[in-house]
């Protein structure tokens, strides 16, 4: 059986304030279903976005991951707050913690692949656009492969160092070894600090270079090309997720 930290002194005795975080993450859990299903279902339809197929494929993998991940990790905290402990087994428990740290740094990588392929696309336009829906899956693929990393290393340091935490109601992975203190530091560098720095050294180039499309545009009283308005309508959405994605980690759900 699971085992969880004190109760008495971390967890939620308040029936008001467990039942508003609850509805809080079902709220969430129900924006992503809709949400990402509905991209999903668009992307799917022929020209329902006028935009590179390379960009259509990486914005269905981010979409995918968030999907994923609202069900494997924001409905088991949901459940826990409404039963007010852990119901639903030791695997679902292996499979939340596990799932977690693989598919929040794909998805973080992907948000990475999309904003730097888009300011790509703005600056060797010629060069770049003939980027193909493969190409992409197969960049997303190679993605994959070093997310694998966190589980891999649960597994070969301490498969069974897991417990369901009290403070953030969902089962967390509590890095007791001491070789987590030399490799941690490490691997939050490269997963999760490195592909921030990317993305935010991707958008912000990228909105400078519509925001001059725009003005030289209203110069000549024209307007700014279709692909670049749907790079920067691509953009905000992009940037939705990316906080959207930002904020589960620093209310705790990725441990």
């Amino acid at each position: 059986m699971i085992a969880s930290n004190n109760y008495t002194m971390f967890g939620m005795h308040g029936t008001t304030e467990r039942y508003s975080w609850a509805t809080y993450h079902l709220f969430v859990l129900l924006s992503s279903v809709l949400g990402d299903s509905l991209i999903l279902y668009a992307t799917f339809q022929k020209d329902a976005f006028k935009l590179n197929t390379f960009i259509v494929t990486v914005i269905q993998h981010i979409a995918v991951s968030d999907l994923a991940y609202a069900v494997s990790s924001v409905l088991p905290a949901a459940v826990s707050l409404l039963a007010d402990s852990w119901v639903l087994g030791d695997a679902m428990c292996y499979f939340r913690v596990y799932s977690g740290f693989f598919i929040y740094p794909a998805g973080m990588s992907f948000v990475a692949v999309l904003t730097t392929s888009k300011l790509l696309l703005l600056k060797y336009p010629i060069r770049c656009g003939n980027w193909t829906r493969r190409m992409a899956r197969r960049i997303c693929g190679l993605v994959f492969v070093p997310a694998l990393i966190f589980p891999i290393l649960f597994v070969v340091v301490d498969k069974d160092d897991v417990e369901f935490d009290y403070r953030i109601y969902t089962c967390i992975y509590l890095f007791n070894s001491l070789i987590w203190k030399k490799i941690r530091p490490v691997l939050s560098i490269v997963f999760l600090f490195l592909p921030n720095i990317v993305i935010v050294g991707t958008t912000i180039p990228t909105l400078k270079y519509l925001s001059a499309a725009r003005k030289s545009a209203r110069r000549v009283r024209g307007s700014v090309p279709c692909r670049e308005l749907s790079l920067s309508l691509s953009l905000r959405s992009c940037t939705a997720s990316l906080l959207y994605l930002t904020s589960l980690i620093l209310s705790g759900k990725v441990s």
